[in-house]
C-alpha cells in the first residue's frame, strides 16, 4: 500500500502516477508489466548508456499526468486503497497468472486479509441455485468463516451472496471480486451487501478504475483473480456451460483444489 511518508514513499508515488498517466495514455497491460518490473527482474541488457524504457515514455507521462493526479485525488477521497502490482503488498497469489496479472488493483476495506492466502476459499456458483444449493453456500460459508477462514465470492445472486451473508452472519469476514469500478455494485441491488462486507472488516477489490460499468469481459476477467486468490474453491451448483465454469478453468491453470 502506498503513502506520502518518507522518501521511499515518494518514489513509490511518483512511480504509481507514472503508471496511472501512461495508462491513461492507453498503453496496454503487458506494456505496463515490462516497463515497471523491478531492475533485479529485468532481463540483463548491454551497458550501452541509452536511456532507460520508461525514460522514452516521458513526454507522453508529461501530458496525461494531470489525469493521473486526478484519479489518484478521487480515490483517495473515496477511501480506495490504490494497490499496483510492484507494491510490496501486492497479492503474492497474483503472480501466478504472470503476463496477465492485474498492473493495478483498487481495493477498499482491509488489505491484510490478502496476506494469508492460506486462509482464503472461494465459493461460488449460480445465480440460480436451487433451495438446498443456497442453503449449503450460507451454511458452509459460515462453518468455515466460525474456523478462522476468509470467505471469497463474486457479489453475484445466488450463491454469491449467500457465500458473503453466511461468512458475515459467523462474524467472520470476506472478500468480494466485482467486474465494475468498486464505486458501483453489480448487482445493484447488492450495493447494500459491498458496503456491509467493508464495514464489516471485509474487502472489496476490482481491477478496475471508478466508474467502470460491468460487461461480460470484464466478467470472465474478474474470475481468473477469483481462481488465483483462493486458496481452494468450493462450487456449490452450476450447469456445464455457466459462467461459473471460467472460473473452474482458471483453478484448474493455476493448480488452485476444486471442490
Amino acid at each position: 500500500m502506498l503513502n506520502e511518508e518518507g522518501a521511499t514513499s515518494e518514489a513509490q508515488l511518483l512511480e504509481l502516477l507514472e503508471l496511472l498517466a501512461l495508462r491513461a495514455a492507453g498503453l496496454p497491460p503487458r506494456k505496463l508489466l515490462r516497463l515497471f518490473l523491478s531492475d533485479e527482474a529485468k532481463p540483463t541488457e548491454l551497458p550501452l548508456d541509452l536511456p532507460k524504457d520508461i525514460d522514452c515514455y516521458r513526454e507522453m507521462i508529461e501530458r496525461a499526468l494531470p489525469l493521473a493526479e486526478e484519479e489518484l485525488a478521487r480515490c483517495r477521497q473515496a477511501g480506495i486503497t490504490l494497490l499496483p502490482y510492484f507494491a510490496s503488498d501486492y497479492p503474492t497469489a497474483l503472480h501466478a497468472l504472470g503476463g496477465a496479472r492485474p498492473v493495478l488493483l483498487y481495493a477498499e476495506g482491509d488489505l491484510s486479509l490478502l496476506q494469508s492466502p492460506a486462509s482464503i476459499l472461494g465459493i461460488i456458483g449460480t445465480r440460480q441455485p436451487s433451495p438446498e444449493g443456497l442453503a449449503a453456500a450460507h451454511r458452509i460459508a459460515y462453518e468455515e468463516a466460525e474456523k478462522g477462514r476468509v470467505i471469497l465470492s463474486g457479489l453475484a445472486y445466488g450463491c454469491d451472496a449467500a457465500a458473503h451473508h453466511g461468512a458475515l452472519e459467523a462474524t467472520g469476514r470476506t472478500i468480494a471480486v466485482i467486474a465494475t469500478g468498486i464505486d458501483r455494485a453489480h448487482p445493484e441491488a447488492h450495493q447494500a451487501l459491498q458496503d456491509r462486507i467493508i464495514a464489516s472488516g471485509g474487502l472489496v477489490l476490482s481491477e478496475y478504475p471508478l466508474a467502470t460499468p460491468v460487461d461480460t469481459y470484464r466478467l470472465v476477467a474478474r474470475d481468473r483473480l477469483q481462481a488465483a486468490l483462493s486458496s481452494e474453491l468450493l462450487i456449490i451448483e452450476c450447469g456445464a456451460q455457466s459462467g461459473t465454469m471460467h472460473t473452474v478453468r482458471f483453478a484448474e491453470r493455476y493448480h488452485r483444489p476444486i471442490f
